[in-house]
């Protein structure tokens, strides 16, 4: 690819960013699956050492906290933290857009307030360029995201808002876990899946290549 524009040197360095989400997702899974591994075949060889049924069975029921730590706990949390830094990069690069556009227009887009990044650049960007984000194809998935995002951050993962468990059931990534001892409920939990990460990457990269396109046909950067 020729490096002609502005906005040419922008899309490059947003997809060099979104490659290393990619990189490290990867990366950390591979890492999780081995230890998993490596805890399984520690356990199994130390459990070979107890000659007794009984105490194998109880040294067995003591690990299984351990191994349930490392089959759904570590990468729930792992997959979880990695969604909301993959919005965080989503938020940073638009609104990186918007004030490059606003500075054109000797404008501050931080003067527009609130706190949906989001929403307050995609609402700029359409004001100065008549480009609507909104309309993207890729938009619906990236609201869905953002539910997602907002339920980790606020909520640590537990769902109880009708909107969220429904976004959530829609990707299939709702756990029941555990029971409320006040409701008698099971507790559900959102549990991003690897897939389901991945998948929002590409969204991203999507969303992207589609908003630099437009911005260069425009000459708006």
């Amino acid at each position: 690819m020729e490096l002609k524009t502005m906005t040419d040197w922008l899309s490059v360095g947003t997809d060099i960013k979104i490659e290393e989400l990619r990189h490290y997702l990867d990366t950390l899974k591979k890492e999780l699956e081995s230890m998993a591994d490596d805890f399984d075949k520690k356990v199994e060889a130390e459990a070979k050492q107890i000659e007794d049924d009984r105490e194998r069975d109880e040294f067995y029921e003591w690990k299984s906290d351990e191994y349930w730590d490392y089959k759904e706990t570590f990468p729930r949390i792992f997959l979880n933290s990695f969604h909301a830094s993959t919005y965080a990069l989503l938020e940073s690069e638009i609104y990186s857009i918007a004030r490059r556009l606003g500075k054109k227009q000797l404008f501050d887009v931080s003067d527009l307030g609130g706190k949906d990044y989001l929403k307050i650049a995609s609402f700029y960007i359409n004001k100065i360029t008549g480009v609507n984000p909104q309309r993207f194809a890729s938009w619906q998935r990236i609201e869905d995201g953002r539910t997602l995002r907002n339920n980790i951050v606020h909520s640590n993962g537990i769902l109880t808002k009708t909107h969220e468990i429904d976004v959530a059931r829609q990707h299939n990534l709702v756990k029941e876990t555990n029971i409320d001892v006040t409701s008698g409920r099971s507790i559900l939990h959102l549990s991003i899946t690897y897939d389901f990460c991945k998948s929002f990457v590409s969204t991203l990269a999507d969303f992207f290549h589609e908003l630099y396109r437009e911005m260069k046909n425009g000459d708006y950067l």
